[in-house]
C-alpha cells in the first residue's frame, strides 16, 4: 500500500469526521484508564452487563479495547501487531519532520495515535460505549456527556494481582509492570500535549481499597448524577 496515500485518506477522513461531529449531541459514554493490574476491563464489562439488563435502558452498551486497533487494521491493511508498536513510539522530532516532507511517506506513530483518538471520539459521539486505556481520557477531551474514571492502586498490591492472575513469578509480575507502567505513562504524557485536560480524569479509585463491584456502583451513582444514564 502506497505510505503517502494511506496518510492523505487518513488526514481527509478525519477532517471530514470532525466537520460531521460539530453539532451532535455526544455520549453518554464512559473512559476507563487504569494501572496495570488494576482490572480496567472487568470494570468495563461489569458496567455494561448492569446498564444492558437495566429495563428503562433502550440503548445497548458495548466495550471497546482491542476493537479500535482491529478497526485501524481493517483501514490500514496494518497488522494489530505493528499498529500497536506505532502507538507506543516514542515522538521523534527529525523522523517525523522528515517523514512529513517526504513524497514517500509511510503511516507513523503520531498518524497512527491521531487515528486511533479519531475512532475514540466518533465513538464518543455515537454514545453507549465504554473505552478501555488507549488514550481515551484524552482523547475525548472538551466533548460533554461522559465520564472518565482511573483505576489506580500501590505497586505491591498490583504485583499480588498479576502473580494470581497471570500465574507470573513476583519478580516476573514487578518487571513486567514496571514496563508496562513505563509504556502507559509515555502514552499518557504524549496524549496530555495533544489532549489538555485539567484534571484528566473525573473520578479515581484506589482498587487496593474499593472491590470491582463497589466502583461499579459508584460510577453507575455518578452516571445517574449527571443524568447520563
Amino acid at each position: 500500500m502506497d505510505g503517502g496515500g494511506l496518510k492523505t485518506n487518513l488526514a481527509a477522513f478525519m477532517h471530514n469526521k470532525r466537520e460531521e461531529d460539530k453539532g451532535r449531541q455526544p455520549g453518554p459514554f464512559v473512559t476507563i484508564s487504569r494501572q496495570y493490574g488494576c482490572h480496567g476491563y472487568f470494570l468495563g464489562l461489569l458496567l455494561v452487563d448492569l446498564f444492558n439488563n437495566e429495563p428503562a435502558e433502550k440503548e445497548t452498551w458495548r466495550v471497546y479495547q482491542r476493537e479500535i486497533v482491529e478497526r485501524l487494521s481493517r483501514e490500514t491493511d496494518l497488522a494489530p501487531e505493528m499498529l500497536e508498536r506505532l502507538r507506543h513510539e516514542r515522538p521523534r522530532m527529525l523522523v517525523d519532520f522528515f517523514r512529513n516532507i517526504s513524497t514517500n511517506r509511510s503511516l507513523g506513530a503520531y498518524e497512527v495515535r491521531n487515528r486511533i483518538a479519531d475512532i475514540i471520539r466518533g465513538l464518543a459521539y455515537e454514545g453507549h460505549c465504554i473505552v478501555i486505556g488507549m488514550g481515551g481520557a484524552g482523547a475525548t477531551a472538551g466533548i460533554s456527556n461522559g465520564l472518565r474514571v482511573r483505576l489506580e492502586a500501590p505497586k505491591d498490591w498490583r504485583v499480588e494481582q498479576v502473580v494470581e492472575t497471570e500465574g507470573l513469578s513476583p519478580i516476573e509480575a514487578r518487571l513486567l509492570l514496571q514496563k508496562l507502567d513505563n509504556e502507559r505513562d509515555t502514552l499518557r504524557q504524549i496524549y496530555s500535549l495533544r489532549f489538555p485536560r485539567e484534571p484528566a480524569f473525573d473520578l479515581v479509585y484506589d482498587c487496593s481499597t474499593f472491590s470491582l463491584a463497589q466502583i461499579t456502583k459508584h460510577v453507575i451513582q455518578a452516571l445517574k448524577l449527571k443524568n447520563m444514564v
